[in-house]
């Protein structure tokens, strides 16, 4: 019989690359100014305290180059255990009548004063009076729902159903426009008492349901089967550009050009940040069955602070309490999102090929869209499993790039031809850039990101949602201490 360990997971993701292989594409010398990285390490010394994983990083250096890998601490397997085929959870549920369907939110009237907002995520499931999935589209205004939420988080809609069609006059009536003041977001309150429901899992026939509120998703449409960040669609129609062309002189568009630009505009990246703080907020999920119920485990929040380039992790709080020990030793952890994946998907070294995909709007700007692919030999992005077996997959996946400044969006990440022995055989990465203040000038910074791995052959899953809020200049009366 083999030895079966509880789920924990560890997913720690460090994109680490070595400046110094930039040849001749980072100008003013070393990246970040100051000589912080390289030389030595980042921060100086180990990061976190202890190497990172074990015993493996550094050294083991890639591909005796001096470039060190990207890494990807992956969570520890789950045990096998007998599934009765059932499951109960616990929900808060309204009824009343559907005023307008969108494609992220959904109006419902529950009294004649008052209209709920409700979130629809990528796994809101819609469902028909028998209980069994249904297109959206087939819901209309003036149809009797029931929405299923959590009763730790009402706003979100777990499952939208349909209870009785609206006649006619229902319609009619529902489809006049709604008042913005009569709009409420739901609390509560708002819900009926909390109930048990019982389903079946991904071996029985009945609906999955979650018991908990899935975690935002990457993609605005529904996954509705294997877990996934999503991949963000780009249209292939241009995008009138809000700045009026007549106001500046054109620029090329060629591939080759907007990629080189897009490697110079990165290695000015750090050169032009201030030193500043960052909150960070982690909410970390495990799931599991057909479709993934996403389960919030707990929220990991704690302030960084950059200084010349070298990232600082000090309050770190679980659920608002005071956490002793490293991030990691607790569950998922996350770092590096701030420059490290950038450089690295842009190295020469990668050799990453890029395919033009399309053009978009995101972060509120016109986007040039490419597909990217990096073959396994080039790969710096390493996978580790928890038995300290690393693997650097091939991987695919898509940037978003600015039309006029040239800066990078948006970057998926999705690992394939994982091998067959492997720990894992599913690992994702998304990054979102915006536009942020800093005393009085705007930065593009990371604003979201998102990180997933699943075991080999089955569908428990470990799922990170990282968000970056109130980005401030770090102050000349603040300290920071770099481990040693």
């Amino acid at each position: 019989m083999s030895h079966l360990r509880t789920l924990v997971p560890a997913l720690l993701l460090l994109q680490a690359l070595a400046l110094g292989q930039y040849p001749g594409q980072y100008p003013g010398g070393q990246y970040p100014p100051g000589g912080q990285y390289p030389p030595g390490q980042y921060p100086p010394g180990q990061y976190p305290p202890g190497q990172y994983p074990p015993g493996q990083y550094p050294p083991g250096q890639y591909p005796s180059t001096g470039i060190p890998m990207p890494s990807i601490h992956l969570p520890k397997r789950k045990p096998k255990t007998e599934s009765t085929g059932t499951s109960k959870v616990t929900v808060a549920s309204v009824d009343g009548t559907l005023r307008k369907l969108g494609e992220k939110d959904l109006l419902l009237q529950t009294s004649p004063s008052r209209v709920l907002k409700f979130r629809l995520i990528a796994k809101t499931e819609f469902l028909g009076k028998d209980g069994k999935p249904m297109r959206d589209s087939l819901l209309h205004p003036g149809d009797r729902l029931t929405i299923d939420t959590n009763p730790d988080d009402p706003e979100t809609a777990i499952h939208v159903i349909l209870a009785k069609s609206g006649s006619k006059s229902d319609r009619e009536t529902a489809e006049s426009p709604v008042e913005e003041t009569a709009i409420s977001t739901p609390t509560s309150s708002d819900m009926g008492k909390t109930h048990t429901v019982t389903s079946k899992d991904s071996s029985g026939s009945d609906t999955n349901i979650s018991d908990s509120t899935p975690p935002p998703s990457s993609s605005s449409s529904g996954d509705r089967g294997e877990p996934s960040l999503g991949t963000r669609p780009a249209s292939d129609a241009p995008v009138r550009d809000p700045v009026s062309e007549a106001a500046r002189a054109p620029i090329p568009n060629t591939d080759d050009m907007v990629i080189n630009d897009a490697r110079d505009a990165a290695s000015y990246f750090t050169a032009s940040l201030p030193n500043f703080l960052v909150e960070q907020v982690t909410t970390r999920y495990q799931g599991s069955g057909y479709p993934t119920n996403w389960r919030a485990m707990d929220v990991v929040s704690c302030e960084v602070a950059s200084v010349g380039g070298k990232e600082d992790y000090r309050n770190l709080k679980i659920n608002g309490r005071p956490m002793s020990g490293k991030p990691e030793d607790s569950g998922s952890w996350s770092t590096g999102e701030f420059t490290i994946t950038l450089q690295d998907v842009l190295s020469y070294s990668t050799a990453a090929t890029f395919t033009k995909r399309g053009e978009d709007n995101i972060a509120g700007r016109p986007a040039f869209v490419y597909n990217m692919s990096v073959q396994q030999p080039y790969s710096h992005w390493t996978l580790v499993s928890t038995s300290g077996r690393q693997y650097s997959p091939a991987y695919h996946g898509s940037l978003w790039i600015d039309k006029d400044s040239r800066r990078v969006l948006r970057i998926e990440q999705i690992a394939q031809g994982m091998p067959r022995d492997f720990a894992y055989d599913k690992a994702e990465s998304v990054i979102e850039y915006g536009f942020v203040n800093i005393e009085g000038k705007s930065y593009l910074l990371p604003v979201r990101g998102e990180n997933m791995a699943c075991e080999t052959g089955t569908r428990n899953c470990s799922r990170n949602v990282i968000e970056f809020r109130n980005y401030r200049k770090f102050g000349a009366d603040s300290s920071v201490t770099f481990d040693k």
